[in-house]
């Protein structure tokens, strides 16, 4: 339930001009081009260009990590290169991002990027790129599974023979009896066991008020060692 509060960082609805109009609409129904109306408290839908500002000023330490909210302005800022992507986040001060959070003021501006193709989107794309590893337990259990396997079929083909050359089974009754005991020897409540450690662990950390997402990231917070941190952190 801790991590599905978490959602409630994207926006949900905004309050946009359309045909001379004001509406509030869904946040995902927002589309370049729109002129989105702002006050204190709103989360920010999408990147817009401010064309209007009335002491506005946006808490983005979420995107940029800066810990003071960033007062916003109409000028045009241009580059000493020319390339307007090459100005720093912090320093796009004509631009609200998405998922920030207006921290005071009130402001008017036009939709420039929605989705994925906002500065959060792009960093979102990037985790989601991220290679996954499996952790040293998963790996363990990996092991133990495939040992278990071998041992299991190893097993099962010394019942099978034992039953049929030495008892003098029938082959299906001896195959039967084989069967029987390679499922009896597969240890079902492994995954069982694993999963509650994990989130007796998981219930230990909420009560340090730390939210984990994903079971076995427990292990991993407990495997490190050093930990790198900016000014925010």
């Amino acid at each position: 339930k801790a991590a599905e509060a978490l959602k409630g960082m994207l926006s949900s609805d905004a309050v946009v001009r359309r045909d001379g109009k004001e509406t509030k609409v869904p946040g995902a129904e927002i589309v370049p081009g729109d002129i989105v109306i702002m006050n204190t408290g709103d989360r920010v839908p999408a990147d817009i260009r401010m064309l209007e500002v009335n002491n506005l000023a946006c808490q983005e330490a979420a995107l940029t990590g800066e810990s003071v909210p960033i007062d916003k302005m109409t000028d045009l800022i241009v580059p000493e290169n020319g390339n307007p992507k090459q100005v720093p986040l912090g320093d796009r001060k004509n631009l609200c991002f998405s998922a920030t959070l207006v921290a005071q003021g009130f402001g008017v501006g036009l939709v420039v990027s929605t989705g994925d193709f906002t500065e959060i989107g792009t960093i979102n794309k990037l985790v989601n790129k991220v290679e996954t590893k499996k952790t040293a337990v998963l790996e363990q259990i990996d092991f133990v599974s495939k040992i278990l396997a071998c041992f299991i079929a190893v097993t099962a083909i010394i019942t099978w023979c034992v039953a049929f050359f030495m008892v003098g089974e029938s082959a299906l009754d001896a195959l039967s009896i084989a069967l029987v005991c390679a499922v009896a020897m597969i240890p079902e409540g492994l995954e069982a066991i694993v999963t509650m450690t994990y989130s007796w662990s998981v219930s230990n950390m909420a009560k340090q008020q730390a939210i984990i997402r994903v079971l076995p990231a427990v292990e991993t917070l407990g495997s490190v060692t050093v930990i790198c941190s900016d000014k925010t952190g």
